[in-house]
């Protein structure tokens, strides 16, 4: 972990992926450690490609940005493995691998740590079973570890993903629309859970949402985008319509 006290830093980043389709345009951003960050928008808005920007999942087109410290575009391979290390993820769509236990799927979080593959349950050391089985408690799967991944509701796969990302041990943790497809009460137990181990972690949270009612419940601060460019960056407590009107539109 470095000293600096941002841990992403975008300047002027821009993603174009066609000559019309711009998903982000010159967007200025600096978010601090321990920061937890909603980022709301329509559709279309660019939220998911920042998110995957920051990941190192793909690069940006035009300007600069800096993840812990990295600028993952100019990162070489070990380099980028490296800090991908550092970012956990949590997905819409859970990327469970169905086949598998919960606690299977939550000790492959440590993969990055581990050298050789890995095939079955005991092929991960202790430490890992033991860790893994920790985080799942945590998120209120301890009676469910040794179910198939298949066979879990969705919010149940969305704790085991949260798990999984855990054992990663991240410094930045990613959440891309990650209760879309929840029920509002299963998706409100799932947003605060991200939120009370973010606080207990002191970890940075970018998370992408539509909804605005839990975004406000959930973040620190919230930033609005609309067409690829930050419309609206305010704290929670201060958004009001007029921030609103400007990521929404009337």
């Amino acid at each position: 972990m470095t000293d600096e006290p941002q841990a992403v830093r975008f300047d002027g980043v821009a993603k174009r992926f066609a000559a019309a389709v711009t998903a982000l345009d010159g967007v200025d951003l600096q978010i601090r450690r321990g920061e937890l960050v909603v980022f709301l928008g329509p559709s279309g808005s660019g939220k998911t490609t920042l998110l995957r920007l920051v990941g190192g999942l793909d690069t940006p087109t035009g300007g600069r940005l800096t993840v812990l410290g990295t600028d993952p575009a100019a990162a070489g391979g070990r380099a980028l493995r490296a800090l991908r290390r550092r970012i956990g993820f949590v997905f819409q769509e859970f990327q469970l691998v169905g086949r598998l236990s919960a606690l299977e799927n939550a000790c492959s979080g440590a993969l990055g740590r581990l050298t050789g593959p890995r095939i079955g349950l005991a092929s991960y050391p202790r430490r890992v079973r033991r860790e893994a089985a920790e985080q799942l408690d945590r998120v209120g799967m301890a009676e469910h570890l040794f179910r198939r991944a298949d066979s879990l509701s969705g919010g149940q796969q969305q704790r085991v993903a949260l798990a999984r990302a855990l054992v990663q041990r991240p410094e930045i943790l990613l959440a891309d629309e990650p209760v879309a497809s929840l029920d509002p009460v299963t998706a409100d137990t799932v947003l605060r859970l991200i939120r009370d181990i973010a606080r207990e972690e002191r970890l940075t949270v970018l998370c992408s949402l539509h909804q605005v009612a839990p975004a406000l419940s959930m973040a620190q601060r919230v930033i609005g985008l609309r067409a690829g460019r930050v419309v609206a960056d305010v704290p929670a407590a201060d958004v009001d319509g007029n921030a609103l009107t400007r990521v929404y539109g009337a």
